[in-house]
């Protein structure tokens, strides 16, 4: 044992700039490890967010479009296909989810665990509705996407999709073109849009929800403790 202590302080004195870096690049991995959650999270929105951009011609993101009551209505994600407009709501969910479209609570299951979440279709029918009442010449369909792996051991609802049913949609509509009656509704809806939401047009807006997996108090301890080493080998 004391032979390879001295091996090491040998080593160490050899190289100082070297083991300085190489300390330095283990903190930074330590930093990154302690973020793995925020890390995948973000990776999922980037990912998500390409998809989208694919899949669509035009599209609005995170804004609202007044209703019949003298209120707004918010508009997660509306998309303009070649063949439809699509208004899409996004959720973050794993493991699995037991579903169907009439029944008012959904069920995730995580383990032994299982918990109840509001069936997300009944707000985007609503939406829709109000949504139709606006233009003549098509139909908004709704659709829910689950992202994060949720598997439906009991089927899907028809107004469910996974990333695997959007990339199908982008290679059946990779050379179609938008008919004029769909790009003229698409114009009446856009031009809806709340004056003060038009700079957020083109962010997209992933369900609600932000990376919740940003641990502050850990990257500021793995900087604070980086630096004071930099600072240290370096004086």
């Amino acid at each position: 044992m004391s032979e390879v202590f001295l091996i090491v302080k040998d080593f160490t004195l050899i190289n100082p700039n070297l083991v300085t870096w190489a300390v330095t690049g283990l903190f930074v991995l330590m930093g990154l490890a302690l973020q793995r959650v925020w890390i995948k999270e973000y990776i999922s929105k980037w990912k998500l967010n390409r998809v989208l951009r694919n899949i669509g011609v035009d599209s609005l993101h995170n804004v609202t479009i007044p209703d019949e009551m003298d209120g707004k209505i918010f508009i997660e994600n509306l998309i303009l296909m070649p063949n439809k407009i699509l208004l899409l709501g996004v959720k973050k969910y794993r493991g699995l989810i037991f579903a169907a479209e009439k029944i008012d609570l959904w069920t995730q299951v995580i383990g032994n665990k299982s918990y109840k979440f509001e069936n997300p279709l009944r707000q985007l029918e609503n939406d829709v509705i109000t949504l139709n009442s606006k233009i003549k010449n098509t139909k908004v369909e709704e659709k829910v996407l689950f992202i994060n792996g949720a598997e439906f051991p009991k089927g899907k609802p028809y107004n469910v999709v996974e990333i695997s049913d959007i990339s199908e949609w982008q290679r059946n509509n990779a050379h179609s073109e938008v008919s004029e009656p769909l790009q003229a509704d698409w114009n009446v809806l856009s031009e809806l849009v709340v004056s003060e939401d038009q700079n957020k047009v083109k962010d997209f807006y992933i369900g609600g929800d932000s990376a919740t997996g940003l641990n502050l108090f850990s990257l500021l301890s793995v900087v604070i403790v980086t630096t004071l080493w930099i600072v240290w080998r370096l004086m």
